[in-house]
């Protein structure tokens, strides 16, 4: 072999392990994750109490169980006249305390919550109250969960109401007429909820509050119709169930459950609230079924059916897979960015509402870098569905310049400045750190100290966190 030929050789040779070394430091490298079992104290979602607007301090106590309330507004007082300026003031005062305490509002008026009430005697007054209460509930948008109709009969449920006898055409236009008034007057970010599917059929068929109403189930898995709930000629329960899951799975569903019995066991309940897609549930009617559930384990789940039912209310989100190359050199990261490709999975009953939008978070331990992520597909998934989104993340060089460590995570907040865990989303993952709001997944490290090149691991993998 000449001396040309032998040079190139071992150049050849001096030269493999580095591309080996580079290959193997570009290499990506693929995260698998499973949904943990933690209970999480996500907004916007879980058990309910409910609590009379005339006792804000109960707000308090509430929120120490909950994130979500059934806020009852008792106007039985004035069926006959405009509500006073002091009455309003006392619902501002209830909101102000849920907001301040952090929990979500699901509203209800009702001419007297009990058997016998007393209602206005024109329904024309009660469209005037409704003119008043929506102007008080329009300067809390992001803090009212649903609005349940309300107003008719006993409770606010549209039951033992004047104005729901006699005749069957009668009694839709008095339904549909309240429900214009609502559509009227609430900010269009509020969504509304009814008694019965077949009285959202109804609004659909007149146009009222298109996309913004849905239902809340006071007799859920109680009986045959649920007490009324599915009664409609020529639909069974079965039939009324698959109506509401093609239809309503970007409304806000809820509801309470009356009576122990066959329909609540934890299997049937759990198909149901898929079904319904179920936000909201009341913690303390019936107290003797969840305790009843809490004695029992959820079949193929490993833990109890009331932790397994409860924490599945409303969303529940986790990374599922997570693709990302294990290096970069500095200038990849100020220049392209490390490209991220996750899978983001809802196993809740019900979607995550629009009010939370997507970030991708950039953190040193000192300044925290937000960017949003388009994820339209995130408002309509739910049961174990998922959506995979590919991102790019610009590291600036003002950070890359320290030797700390830099942290990727993930945000789903209303928007990117908030850092209060309590109004952002945390994932069910148990991989993750949850700080400051951000779900953070990642770990880029300086590799050595000459040569500008930044190793990426998991928050968790051998490697802490950067925390502000």
């Amino acid at each position: 072999m000449n001396r040309k030929i032998w040079g190139t050789a071992l150049l050849l040779g001096s030269l493999l392990p580095l591309f080996f070394a580079l290959a193997a430091f570009r290499r990506e490298v693929r995260w698998h994750f499973a949904e943990s079992d933690r209970w999480l104290d996500n907004p916007d979602r879980g058990f309910y109490i409910q609590v009379k607007s005339s006792r804000p301090g109960r707000i308090a106590d509430a929120a120490k169980e909950v994130r979500v309330i059934l806020l009852s507004f008792d106007i039985e007082e004035y069926a006959q006249t405009a509500l006073p300026k002091e009455k309003l003031e006392e619902l501002k005062v209830a909101l102000d305390t849920a907001a301040k305490e952090r929990t979500a509002v699901v509203f209800r008026a009702a001419y007297g919550f009990h058997k016998e009430v007393t209602e206005p005697d024109r329904i024309e007054k009660i469209a005037g109250h409704i003119a008043q209460i929506a102007d008080v509930l329009n300067d809390y948008p992001q803090q009212i969960l649903v609005v349940q109709a309300g107003m008719f009969g006993a409770y606010g449920e549209w039951h033992d109401s004047r104005y729901l006898e006699g005749e069957k055409e009668e009694q839709r236009q008095n339904r549909l007429y309240l429900l214009k008034q609502w559509d009227a007057c609430l900010d269009t970010r509020i969504r509304v909820a009814v008694r019965r599917p077949g009285f959202v059929r109804e609004a659909m068929e007149e146009g009222i509050l298109t996309d913004r109403l849905g239902i809340h189930n006071d007799a859920l898995l109680s009986n045959s119709s649920d007490m009324g709930t599915y009664n409609d000629p020529g639909m069974e329960r079965a039939e009324e169930l698959q109506w509401v899951q093609a239809h309503l799975s970007g409304q806000v569903n809820g509801g309470e459950m009356p009576t122990p019995g066959r329909l609540n066991e934890p299997e049937n309940a759990d198909h149901e609230f898929r079904q319904l897609y179920l936000s909201y549930l009341n913690l303390k009617y019936n107290e003797e079924i969840i305790a009843r559930w809490a004695g029992m384990k959820m079949a193929g789940k490993g833990m109890d059916a009331a932790h397994y039912l409860g924490s599945h209310l409303g969303y529940r989100l986790f990374i599922s897979q997570l693709d990302v190359r294990n290096g970069y050199f500095a200038g990849e990261l100020s220049a392209e960015g490390i490209r991220l490709r996750l899978s983001l999975c809802n196993m809740g009953y019900a979607p995550v509402t629009d009010k939370y939008k997507v970030f991708v978070t950039v953190d040193n331990g000192e300044e925290q870098l937000c960017s949003a992520v388009e994820m339209p597909e995130l408002y309509a998934i739910a049961g174990g569905q998922s959506v995979t989104k590919e991102v790019q993340v610009r590291i600036p060089d003002a950070m890359l310049q320290g030797e700390a460590g830099i942290t990727v995570g993930l945000k789903i907040a209303p928007d990117g400045t908030v850092t209060d865990g309590r109004d952002c989303v945390e994932l069910a993952n148990e991989d993750f750190v949850y700080d400051g709001g951000a779900n953070r997944l990642l770990t880029l490290y300086r590799a050595g100290k000459t040569a500008p090149v930044y190793r990426v691991a998991l928050c968790t993998e051998n490697r802490p966190c950067i925390t502000g």
